[in-house]
């Protein structure tokens, strides 16, 4: 019998975890999910101190240093006047209690900063679990899979993609909803779950894919996204998960060709393209 995760034994004993939903407490008393190995990246590790969890993926080291990890990106926290998303307290409470006495290791992919001089590294508990595993398992967070620190992202996806299909945690749309194109209005930002049709395709450096609202999607020329063309695309549902940017009434004013919120994938674990043309 395979043991438990520890991350369903920290849901199963922690009284916060009831907010992930039905799942959970259809599961508490008899099933769960199977141990599937941990995404661990070769490499030379380093050991380091936690001193501080800012959030559910955000850490502070002994020595000041800041750490984003890889991979996942929980709920944000309540901040500049903006309340807190569904579950971000849930995800910070977990962080904490996965690390226990705050001794881990990092591992590095191919980016080691981002652009805010915060350490990108994939990390892991004293035990050796991952951290990024255990959040999307947990249903915590979302994938993120973003340019060249992307090693580890198909291990990561198919985690994700178990706590989807128990609609677990952030994939409850009770918890977090899923916000149509069409409905975007100034204000709305930050990370979301977009869905919305394809009605435009326009290509420079990138890819365009003008939605059904005042969103633009925008992709890498060379991403493996199953679409070949821009007319496969056409009319196609598909939905978006990232940080929604809003660039405002200046930029509309000087472009007013373009959508004012924009909203990149960098690959396709982030993008879902329904097989059926909308106006079939």
């Amino acid at each position: 019998m395979n043991p438990q995760p520890k991350w369903w034994r920290i849901l199963q004993k922690a009284p916060w975890a009831t907010a992930l939903g039905a799942f959970l407490f259809a599961c508490l008393g008899g099933c769960s999910p199977q141990a599937d190995a941990d995404c661990v990246l070769g490499g030379q590790s380093i050991e380091a101190q936690v001193r501080h969890v800012s959030d559910g993926d955000s850490l502070v080291l002994s020595d000041g240093r800041r750490v984003r990890l890889i991979g996942v990106n929980t709920p944000e926290l309540a901040r500049s006047g903006r309340p807190a998303q569904p579950l971000a307290e849930e995800a910070l409470r977990f962080t904490r209690q996965f690390l226990g006495d705050g001794e881990i290791e990092m591992i590095y992919d191919k980016d080691r900063r981002d652009r805010y001089g915060r350490i990108l590294a994939h990390v892991y508990n004293r035990d050796g679990d991952s951290l990024e595993t255990a959040l999307l398992s947990a249903g915590l967070g979302f994938q993120v899979a973003i340019a060249p620190n992307i090693a580890l992202a198909e291990c990561l996806s198919s985690r994700e993609e178990a706590a989807r299909a128990a609609g677990r945690g952030v994939w409850d749309e009770k918890t977090w909803p899923i916000l149509n194109a069409s409905d975007i209005r100034p204000g709305q930002g930050g990370f979301v779950r977009l869905r919305g049709t394809v009605r435009k395709v326009d290509r420079n450096r990138y890819l365009w894919l003008e939605l059904d609202g005042p969103v633009a999607v925008r992709l890498p020329l060379d991403g493996d996204f199953g679409q070949l063309s821009g007319g496969n695309w056409q009319d196609r549902q598909i939905e978006v998960r990232g940080w929604l940017i809003d660039r405002g009434l200046k930029y509309l004013s000087r472009f007013p060709q373009n959508k004012r919120w924009l909203i990149s994938a960098d690959t396709q674990y982030t993008l879902d393209i329904s097989t059926a043309n909308s106006r079939n």
